[in-house]
């Protein structure tokens, strides 16, 4: 990371609406379940299917595929199609000739506009139905409790308490905060919808 000059930025826990990937994998994950038999041994089969589908899906917050901003042509699904296309000279399926960098830079200023609308309104859905909540540190607040069921100690997370007392350590980001124990010692990244005065 030092050698590519990476900023790595950790996200809270039990919080996937801070990692892109975890927005992929709800894709693809609802895809294996259209997909898989009772069984479900067979999922891993259908993977490239659902791959090819997600790539070459029109997205809403790109007004594209993902594959056309990769490459800047359409996906060719079929070979029947390809060389249909090939023979029509359509394989460019630009209406305007530009040189290569120039098409890519018009698709990715399209899709940055677009993406900066959607997030707009995706922004002004969620604020309708949330609330600033800001916290200081040394403050004690209840953290949702996260501990999973474990059989061999005999401890069923549906019995155990919802909200755990904790300590604000310090404030990451707008809605991230480092929580310690009463005693002082770390518990992790939280996001504040999991925080509770």
């Amino acid at each position: 990371m030092q050698e590519y000059s990476i900023n790595h930025t950790l996200t809270a826990v039990y919080s996937p609406q801070a990692n892109a990937s975890e927005r992929v994998n709800r894709s693809v994950i609802s895809a294996i379940r259209a997909y898989i038999r009772p069984d479900q041994k067979d999922w891993d089969e259908v993977l490239s299917r659902i791959s090819c589908a997600l790539r070459s899906s029109i997205h809403s917050s790109l007004g594209t595929s993902p594959y056309y901003m990769a490459f800047g042509q359409h996906m060719v699904t079929s070979g029947s199609t390809y060389s249909l296309l090939r023979r029509l000279n359509l394989l460019n399926d630009r209406s305007l000739q530009f040189d290569r960098q120039d098409s890519f830079e018009i698709v990715r200023k399209q899709a940055c506009e677009q993406m900066y609308r959607k997030h707009e309104e995706n922004k002004k859905r969620y604020d309708l139905r949330t609330r600033n909540v800001t916290y200081t540190e040394g403050q004690e607040v209840y953290r949702r409790n996260f501990k999973q069921s474990c059989f061999q100690t005999g401890y069923n997370a549906k019995f155990g308490p919802m909200f755990v007392k904790s300590r604000i350590r310090r404030k990451i980001g707008n809605l991230y905060y480092e929580l310690e124990d009463l005693q002082g010692k770390v518990v992790g990244t939280y996001h504040a919808k999991d925080i509770r005065q």
